[in-house]
């Protein structure tokens, strides 16, 4: 079970709540969310499953804005009742010539198959790293939320400001050995 690709469906939902100007929402329609998660939906997408992910989206929304907001027992709170609404059905199977390993039992509905994968995922990111890993871009306009893998807790941008983010917030600090009102930075030596 590959972990973080499981707990990406969640930021990947959770993100589908912010398009860009004229673009369709992604669970707007069957065929724009068959088309969103080809990757990943292998099964007919029906209108129940729509709902299910709408209110999915809102979940996983819901969590990443708690955790950012230094309320972790509600982030958690949350979490526990979609893995109770969406339980997992594990398996072991090999294929490609690999070793025995788990996967999600492909069982369900596509909400049904979808949600028990981003839920559990997520949840286990949360077990291994903590719930301080899920995170909201840092540029104020924008809602989209992240999970933070990098190896100090350093993130503060989503995927798609993570480069725009960095370099502004470079250009916005003064040069090395430049005064700033009353306050010099340190020369590089």
């Amino acid at each position: 079970m590959n972990l973080s690709s499981y707990a990406e469906l969640a930021v990947r939902l959770a993100n589908t709540a912010v398009q860009a100007e004229g673009e369709p929402d992604s669970l707007g329609s069957a065929a724009d969310c068959a088309k969103a998660f080809s990757d990943c939906i292998t099964v007919e997408v029906t209108h129940r499953d729509l709902a299910v992910l709408r209110h999915l989206r809102e979940e996983f929304t819901a969590i990443f804005n708690a955790a950012a907001g230094g309320e972790e027992k509600a982030a958690i709170g949350r979490l526990n009742a979609l893995l109770v609404q969406f339980p997992i059905q594990p398996e072991l199977v090999s294929h490609d010539e690999q070793r025995w390993h788990v996967h999600l039992a492909a069982h369900g509905s596509a909400s049904d198959q979808f949600a028990a994968g981003a839920v559990i995922g997520l949840a286990l990111t949360v077990s291994l790293y903590g719930v301080s890993r899920l995170g909201i871009c840092a540029i104020a306009s924008c809602p989209r939320i992240f999970i933070d893998s990098s190896t100090n807790k350093s993130r503060r941008y989503c995927t798609e400001h993570g480069a725009r983010g960095n370099v502004s917030t470079l250009r916005a600090q003064p040069p090395i050995g430049v005064t700033v009102g009353n306050r010099a930075t340190p020369a590089a030596s």
